[in-house]
Order: C-alpha cells, then sequence, then structure tokens
C-alpha cells in the first residue's frame, strides 16, 4: 500500500498530459476566460455529491484552500497566455521545468533528502528539457520573452500548489480540499469575467465537448493526487520527477492531433527525460 501513491501520481500524471491538447484545441472555439469559468464549474457540480464533510472544515483550512485556489487560477492564466503562442509538445516539454520549482520547495520548506539517484535523474530531466530548446524550430515564431515568461511563471506557481497539497492533506480529507478548491476556483474565475466585462458565448461553449471532458479528467486527476498526497510515505520531490510522464502524452498529441513539427526529435528527449525519471524513483 505505501508504493500505491506511486500509481496514483502515475494515473494523474498521464491525464494532465491529455489535458493540455485538450485545453489547446478548446481555445479554438472558446476564449480562455470562458474556458476557466466553465472548466471549474462544472467541475464543482461534479465534486458536489461527494463534498457533505467540507463544511466542517475549521475556517483556517478553508483560506489556505482559498489561497491555494488563487495559487491555480494565476497559474493556470499563465498557461493560457503560453499555449496560445507554444505549440502543444514544447509547452509540455517546457512545463517539465516545475520539477526544478518543486525540488526546491521539497527540500527547503518541507525537509525532504536530495539523494545521489534524486539529483541524477534531475540533471537527465534538465539536459532532456535543455537539447528541446536547443533545437531551432519554426512552429515557436510567436514565442517572444512575455510567452517564456508566462509558461516558467506556470511552473513555478504549480509548484507552489503542490507543496501546498502536501501540507494541506496532513489536515483534512481529499474531498474537503477538492470541494473548496473547486468552489474559490469558480468564485475567482467568475470574478475575472465581471471585472473585465467579457461576453460569454453560452452557444460555443455548449457545442465545446473539450470542456465537460477536461473537467471530468481534471476531478479525477485531482482527487488521485490528494490521495497520494495524504499518504506519509509520498514525497514532493518523487511525486514531482513522476509527474513528468504527462511530456510522453503531451508530445504524442502535438504530433497525431496538431501535425507538429519535429516530433521524433523531441520524443529523443522525452526518452532522455523518462530515463530521469526511473532513476530518481526506482534507484
Amino acid at each position: 500500500m505505501d508504493r500505491l501513491w506511486i500509481l496514483f501520481v502515475l494515473i494523474y500524471s498521464l491525464m494532465k498530459g491529455t489535458r493540455d491538447g485538450m485545453k489547446k484545441a478548446a481555445l479554438k472555439k472558446s476564449s480562455s476566460n470562458e474556458i476557466l469559468f466553465f472548466y471549474t464549474l462544472i467541475g464543482l457540480i461534479l465534486v458536489l455529491p461527494f463534498s457533505k464533510s467540507a463544511f466542517t472544515l475549521a475556517p483556517i483550512y478553508i483560506f489556505y484552500a482559498f489561497l491555494k485556489s488563487a495559487v491555480v487560477c494565476t497559474a493556470w492564466i499563465f498557461s493560457f497566455m503560453a499555449l496560445k503562442k507554444m505549440s502543444v509538445s514544447l509547452y509540455g516539454i517546457m512545463d517539465l521545468s516545475r520539477m526544478i520549482f518543486s525540488t526546491i520547495l521539497g527540500v527547503f520548506v518541507l525537509g525532504e533528502s536530495f539523494t545521489l539517484p534524486k539529483a541524477v535523474g534531475m540533471l537527465l530531466v534538465i539536459t532532456g528539457l535543455l537539447l528541446v530548446n536547443l533545437k531551432k524550430n519554426t512552429e515557436s515564431k510567436g514565442m517572444t520573452l512575455t510567452v517564456l515568461a508566462a509558461a516558467l511563471l506556470c511552473c513555478f506557481l504549480n509548484a507552489v500548489s503542490g507543496t501546498m497539497d502536501k501540507v494541506l492533506m496532513g489536515h483534512m480529507k481529499s474531498s474537503q480540499l477538492q470541494f473548496w478548491f473547486m468552489f474559490f476556483m469558480t468564485a475567482i474565475y467568475g470574478v475575472v469575467l465581471i471585472i473585465r466585462k467579457e461576453k460569454i458565448s453560452l452557444k460555443s461553449i455548449k457545442t465545446n465537448y473539450w470542456v465537460p471532458i477536461m473537467s471530468l479528467s481534471l476531478i479525477v486527476g485531482d482527487r488521485l493526487l490528494f490521495e497520494a498526497n495524504a499518504n506519509p510515505a509520498s514525497q514532493i520531490t518523487l511525486m514531482t520527477v513522476i509527474k513528468q510522464s504527462s511530456v510522453i502524452i503531451t508530445v504524442l498529441t502535438g504530433w497525431l492531433v496538431f501535425k507538429e513539427k519535429h516530433i521524433f526529435y523531441k520524443l529523443m528527449c522525452t526518452a532522455i527525460i523518462l530515463i530521469g525519471i526511473f532513476i530518481a524513483v526506482f534507484l
């Protein structure tokens, strides 16, 4: 049972990898703010039947759940900014830089050990990341310093959120965290729509079937991730390395769905990354 958390994180990672491609496809029909609001609203509706104990949570932890929601909301906004200008496969590999941030937070905030296998694995992941960015690529013409900064800020904020998950799951149930997380996310994106006075096209949302599929994937994946965080044997540094397995799905989506170029080169970089994950987790 102590190793079950590894399976949970692996399933979460594969589901997350599919969502990057879905986000890009959803953006063809709806604006990013529309998608984010309805994405989280549907998610909130899906978790309602399992959220009876959410209101018994101490107010201070509800506030912490709000802080986590604010961090993730900001990260997702940066994510959509980057995805508009960056290819799906390149975004997926850039997203790996969150491992660096998570490792730093895991070691210095949570006091986790940084062993030699973890160091070697992390080095291989960084190598794969650098190699893919050395490739001159016409599909990244629209990538400016602003787009790159948005991708990196998204990674950093996601790392902060992952660290918060580990801490919060020591004080609450996964169903409690998931309810308040989705509630506050929906509220924040609703406020963003009101402030920006953005018109909502219900017609386009109704036909944008990627939105409910993403919501279902998010709810199932997050529940597994929260349960993994609740396991005392799990570690942020290892969980973050395992999460990088999502890159194989992202790269394949870029190839099979969006017909992106240089896929075999990206797969070679991905193979280096996956070897790094194996070394860090199993050696």
